[in-house]
C-alpha cells in the first residue's frame, strides 16, 4: 500500500500551477467516498462520539507495519492547538526536518488537513490514498475522520516524511490521532483547556484536562501552554503518571510583545535553551504570542532529541524565518480594509474572550457590525458574554453551511435578551453583503463562529473556490 502512493506522495511537495480537471474530478469521487462515511464530525451527534474506541486503528496501523511511526509532537487543547501545531512544524521544517503535518478542521479542501513540507497533499494522491482505504474490507465502518487520519500516516510514509506534528480532533485519549506508536511520540503539548463538547468529555474543567492531557501516553517532553490552575494540575498528575518530564510554559519562559498592530506583532522571547529578540509574526493578539511560546519550546524539545552527534539547540534562524511566514487564515485574520473586515473561528467562551481581549487594543473602527454564525450544541450564552455582545451591538445571524448549524432563531432570540439589535440573513455572503452596507467603508465587519461560516466568508470576499464548489460538503 505505501508503495504504491509513494511517488504520488511526493507529488504534494511540488505545488502544480493548477490542477486539471481529471485530478480535480478524481479528487471529488475519492471525497464523497469519505465523506458517506460520517461520524461526529460530519453529523455532531454525540452518540457517533461515544462509540469512539482507537483499538482497531491501532490493529490496523500494526497490520501495516506501523507507517504512523516517526518522531512525534502531539497536540491537544481547547484553544490554539491548531496554531500550535502549525507554527511548530513551520520551526522543524525550517531547521531540517522532512514533516507530516495532520490539522483539523479545514478551511476549503480536505486536502489541507494532510501537509507534507508545508503543502497540502496533491489531489490525485488524496485520491490514490482515499481509494486505498475506502477499498480495505478492514476499515468498513470507520468514520470520516479516521480514515482521514490513517490516509496522512500513509501520506507521510510514502514520503518518507522524518518528523510530524499531530493535532488532535476532538478530546485526546479517544482521538484516532493517538493511536500513533507511543514509542515515537517525543513531545505532546496542552494547550488551554476550556468548557467544550461536555456531552462527550464531561463537564467540569478537570475531566476535560483528563481526556486532553490523555494524550501524554509515553515518558516524553510535556508542553503545558498557560492555562487555569484546575486543568494545569490534571495534566501535571498525568505527566507525573507517565514519566514525563513536564515544562510549563508560564515558568520556563518570559514573553514580552514589544509591538503591535493589525499587521502582526514583535515579540521578545527568553526560553530556557535561548532569549530570541525581535520576532515578527503576521499573528495578531496576545493569545497569539502565548501559542508562539508554546510552539517554540515545542520545537526547542523535539529538536533536543534528534538523532546526531552535537545537533545543537534549534537553529534561531528557523524559529525566526518560521514565525514570519507562517498565517493563520480565520484566526483573527484582516482580510480586507473597506469596510474593516475581521474572521475569527471560535467555538468556545475561551476563545470568544481572548477574541475580544486582542481586539481591545487594536486600532479598529469605533463602527461595529458583527456577523455570527455558530454550530449547534455550544455554549450560546457563554460566547455571547465572552464576545460582550449586548445593548445597542449590530448582529448579522447567519447560518454556517453545514447541517450542525445552530438553530437561528435560537441565537436571534439571545442576543435580543441582550439588548442587541439582530438580523437574519440566509447565508453568509448574504449577511457579509447586509454588514458592508451597514459598517460602510470606515466601519469594521466583525465575523465570528463557526469555521464553517469563516470559510464561507474568505471564498465570498476573495473568490475562492474549494470543496464547495465541487459539489463536496
Amino acid at each position: 500500500m505505501i508503495e504504491g502512493a509513494r511517488t504520488l506522495a511526493r507529488m504534494a511537495t511540488i505545488p502544480p500551477p493548477a490542477p486539471d480537471a481529471a485530478s480535480l474530478a478524481a479528487y471529488a469521487e475519492a471525497a464523497r467516498g469519505l465523506l458517506a462515511r460520517g461520524g461526529f464530525e460530519r453529523t455532531g451527534n454525540t452518540a457517533d462520539a461515544k462509540k469512539w474506541d482507537i483499538a482497531h486503528v491501532e490493529a490496523w496501523l500494526e497490520g501495516r507495519r506501523r507507517p504512523d511511526r516517526r518522531p512525534t509532537v502531539h497536540v491537544a487543547g481547547s484553544k490554539g492547538k491548531g496554531t500550535v501545531a502549525t507554527l511548530t512544524e513551520a520551526i522543524l521544517r525550517h531547521a531540517g526536518a522532512h514533516t507530516l503535518l495532520l490539522t483539523s478542521p479545514d478551511l476549503h479542501s480536505a486536502r489541507e488537513r494532510i501537509a507534507i513540507d508545508g503543502l497540502a497533499v496533491a489531489p490525485e494522491a488524496f485520491a490514490h490514498l482515499a481509494h486505498e482505504v475506502l477499498a480495505d474490507p478492514s476499515t468498513q465502518g470507520w468514520s470520516y475522520f479516521e480514515l482521514l487520519t490513517v490516509m496522512g500516516w500513509l501520506a507521510g510514509a510514502a514520503a518518507e516524511c522524518d518528523w510530524q506534528v499531530l493535532e488532535v480532533g476532538l478530546g485526546g485519549r479517544l482521538d484516532t490521532t493517538n493511536a500513533v506508536d507511543h514509542a515515537s511520540k517525543r513531545v505532546a503539548v496542552i494547550t488551554p483547556i476550556d468548557l467544550e463538547h461536555t456531552e462527550i468529555l464531561g463537564e467540569t474543567i478537570p475531566l476535560i484536562a483528563a481526556e486532553k492531557a490523555g494524550i501524554i501516553t509515553a515518558p516524553c517532553a510535556v508542553i503545558a501552554s498557560p492555562m487555569r490552575e484546575s486543568a494545569l494540575a490534571v495534566v501535571r498528575a498525568r505527566a507525573l503518571e507517565a514519566g514525563a518530564t513536564l515544562h510549563e510554559v508560564t515558568k520556563e519562559c518570559a514573553l514580552r510583545i514589544v509591538t503591535s498592530n493589525l499587521d502582526g506583532q514583535t515579540l521578545d522571547l527568553q526560553t530556557p535553551k535561548r532569549t530570541y529578540r525581535g520576532l515578527k509574526t503576521p499573528l495578531v493578539g496576545p493569545h497569539q504570542a502565548e501559542n508562539i511560546a508554546t510552539a517554540v519550546r515545542a520545537a526547542e524539545e523535539a529538536w533536543a532529541t534528534t538523532e546526531g552527534a552535537d545537533i545543537g539547540p534549534i537553529p534561531e534562524a528557523a524559529v525566526k524565518r518560521a514565525l514570519e511566514t507562517t498565517r493563520m487564515p480565520g484566526r483573527l485574520e484582516v482580510i480586507q480594509r473597506k469596510p474593516m473586515t475581521i474572521l475569527d473561528g471560535l467555538h468556545t467562551p475561551l476563545a470568544a474572550r481572548r477574541f475580544t481581549e486582542a481586539i481591545r487594543g487594536l486600532a479598529i473602527p469605533a463602527r461595529r457590525v458583527w456577523v455570527l454564525g455558530i454550530l449547534a450544541g455550544k455554549d450560546l450564552p457563554a460566547i455571547l458574554d465572552g464576545l460582550g455582545l449586548g445593548e445597542g451591538d449590530e448582529v448579522i445571524v447567519t447560518s454556517p453551511p453545514t447541517p450542525r448549524a445552530a438553530d437561528p432563531l435560537a441565537v436571534t432570540h439571545a442576543l435580543r435578551e441582550r439588548g442587541a439589535i439582530p438580523q437574519r440573513a440566509a447565508d453568509v455572503p448574504h449577511a457579509l453583503d447586509a454588514a458592508s452596507t451597514l459598517a460602510g467603508d470606515r466601519g469594521a465587519v466583525l465575523v465570528v463562529g463557526s469555521l464553517y461560516t469563516v470559510a464561507a466568508a474568505r471564498e465570498h470576499l476573495l473568490g475562492l473556490t474549494g470543496d464547495h464548489a465541487l459539489g463536496l460538503r
